[in-house]
């Protein structure tokens, strides 16, 4: 068996676009969305004509309102932003679980997209393109106890990376990567993460260590001084577009009583 190729880069000075210019057209280029929850809060008046009842119920497992409420808002961004793609009204998306439980959309018209999401503390981010991809976000948080995880998850080599200068900030820089690849490939966390490469560089990868035949690029980046983020796709979606719907002020926008674009 050959050898799988990740190539991992960090992205400097990012321009995050206003979410107003997007076109909404799939293809092999990599769509990056960064959603505030509080900031959205407004949304949540209209959440019953959107989601759907599996979700309203999951919903209310959460125990904690600001988890209940990020949920909510991630579920009303993410049919919004996915409508406009595939030009149908949020409530009517159908979403199923693909591989090893991979969320994904069941009634996609004649389209190929992919998607993925995570969320931490206040922020959301959102990935979407056409063919497999991963994201990761994580709050940069100072306090976090990791040195007790490194020697599970890390090399050798990623450790002492990690113990030089701002170790939490490099720390949850490496995470962010070993999650969205894990998460691009549907592969999850139950590998041996030591043996995915998350330092900068191009790296061979024996291809039975993730759950892949293509070699795959994983971009990390800032939103700002309190989150880094990754998002892993295939070398040919080199090209990434970071839309900020941080704050959705503008109702015609995401207007989904009225339907979308023609």
């Amino acid at each position: 068996m050959g050898a799988i190729k990740i190539t991992n880069r960090y992205l400097k000075d990012i321009t995050w676009l206003n979410y107003s210019g997007c076109n909404f057209k799939i293809n092999a280029d990599i769509d990056v969305w960064k959603i505030g929850v509080s900031a959205n809060l407004h949304l949540m008046a209209d959440f019953f004509s959107i989601i759907s009842p599996d979700e309203v119920l999951r919903a209310n497992r959460f125990y904690q309102l600001k988890d209940r409420n990020r949920y909510i808002i991630s579920r009303i961004i993410l049919r919004m932003i996915l409508g406009k793609y595939l030009n149908l009204m949020p409530a009517a998306i159908q979403f199923s679980a693909g591989k090893n439980n991979k969320p994904q959309v069941k009634n996609i018209p004649p389209l190929k997209l992919e998607y993925n999401m995570s969320h931490s503390a206040d922020a959301i981010l959102l990935a979407v393109s056409d063919s497999a991809i991963g994201a990761d976000i994580e709050f940069i948080n100072q306090s976090f106890g990791f040195n007790e995880v490194l020697a599970d998850n890390f090399s050798v080599d990623e450790i002492n990376d990690i113990n030089k200068a701002e170790p939490a900030s490099r720390f949850f820089t490496m995470w962010t990567r070993k999650e969205a690849i894990t998460k691009a490939t549907a592969q999850g966390l139950d590998c041996d993460l030591r043996l995915l490469p998350s330092l900068d560089g191009t790296y061979d990868v024996h291809e039975g260590v993730i759950a892949s035949e293509k070699d795959c690029l994983i971009s990390s980046f800032n939103l700002n001084d309190q989150y880094v983020a990754s998002v892993a796709g295939n070398t040919l979606a080199d090209k990434i577009t970071f839309w900020d719907a941080e704050t959705v002020n503008n109702p015609e926008f995401f207007n989904f009583k009225h339907g979308f674009r023609p």
